[in-house]
This record gives structure tokens, sequence and C-alpha cells, in this order.
């Protein structure tokens, strides 16, 4: 009797073990969230309604206005709204621009003298099941640049890469292996919250190195 009491014990601990590393396996490849964004261009116009822009205008009460009259616009892609639970507004003047997610704002980063966020991707490169937002915007403190940042909704975190294109713009993009890259971009505005993005030259991509999301440039 003891020898079979013992022997279920072991089987129960094998399938303890066997169970607990099916749980700690990483995720397969084929269900990780494929990455979705423009291939070469993108165009950005207000979408939404006027009153989701006064809404998110009233709502972003740390924002100060520096100018008389900068009007919010909702310029968030159909493929961002399709795909994802993020929003983007943007201020026609100062150019500033903001993610709203959970009914919560998030600045992306400096805007001033600048385009503002200028183009956007989505993609799980963490394998966590949700899509973080990529994008690229510049600004112009007394010289343009251009950066690259990501928010993760699971985080609840913008983070920018140190990479910085000086008197030029960038653009994210997704080719066609799923990968996100980065180009040099052509933008052709007619007003900062309607405009058009094309992509030039390979400039980087973005992935995963070791644990972290990276950028390595070219």
């Amino acid at each position: 009797m003891r020898k079979r009491v013992q022997g279920l014990s072991c089987l129960f601990i094998c399938m303890m073990v066997n169970l607990s590393a099916c749980l700690e396996a990483p995720a397969p490849e084929d269900t990780v969230l494929k990455a979705i964004g423009p291939e070469t261009e993108l165009s950005i116009t207000p979408s939404g309604t006027v009153a989701q822009a006064a809404d998110f205008a009233a709502k972003n009460t740390d924002f100060v206005r520096t100018y008389d009259k900068d009007e919010c616009f909702n310029i968030t892609p159909d493929f961002v709204a399709d795909y994802s639970d993020f929003s983007i507004f943007k201020y026609d003047t100062s150019t500033e621009s903001f993610i709203m997610y959970d009914d919560k704002i998030y600045s992306i980063g400096p805007c001033f003298g600048g385009y503002g966020i200028t183009s956007m991707a989505l993609a799980d490169l963490n394998r966590d099941g949700q899509r973080e937002l990529y994008y690229t915007f510049s600004w112009g403190s007394g010289r343009h640049r251009s950066h690259i940042g990501y928010f993760d909704p699971v985080s609840r975190e913008v983070t920018v890469f140190e990479y910085a294109l000086f008197d030029d713009d960038m653009m994210v993009t997704v080719d066609e292996y799923g990968d996100l890259c980065i180009h040099r971009a052509e933008i052709d505005t007619d007003s900062y919250v309607e405009f058009s993005v094309k992509a030039q030259e390979l400039i980087g991509r973005i992935g995963v190195k070791g644990d972290e999301i990276a950028l390595e440039v070219e």
C-alpha cells in the first residue's frame, strides 16, 4: 500500500513539474500580434467629431496654452482606431501632441518649434499580447530634430529613444516581413493636423535586443 502511495505521489509531482514548464514557456511565434502601419506613405487628417476633440481638450488640464488660437483635433489614423484603444490628439498651432488611452492622457514628448507627431505604427514587440504604439515626432527649440518614441499600454509609460535626426524628419513604417522600419521622411503639409508623410531612405529598425525594445540605426 505504501509503495502505491509513493508511486502516486511521484506521478503527481511529475504532472505538476510538466504543468509548470508549460505555464512558463514563451508564447509561440504564431500568437504574437502582427505589426500594423504604413508601408511607404501615411496621410493624416482630422477624424472623429468636434465634440470628441473638445472633450479631450477639457480633460487635458495640464496643458498650458501658449497661443491665443490653438485648436485641438483628433488625428487618429483608421488603422490605429481599428486595432487599438489609442486616440491621438494634436493642437494645430503649437503642434503639441498627446495619446489618450483608457481615458488618461500622455504627452508624446516636446513639440515646440516642430511638427509634433508625424507618423505612427502598432506592434507587439514585447510579446505580451497587446500592441505598443510607435511614433515619430519633431521639435525645434533652436534646431529642428526628429525623434522616435513608443507607448506601452501595459506599463502605461512613454519611452523616447536617444537617437535624434537633426535638420530633417523621420517616419515609422512596417515592411513586407512585418518589421518596424525607420526612414528619413518627406512631409507635405496643408496644416499641422492635415499632412502626408512619405518614406525616403532607410535609417534603421526597431526590434528586441535581449529583453529590451531597441532602435538600431544603420
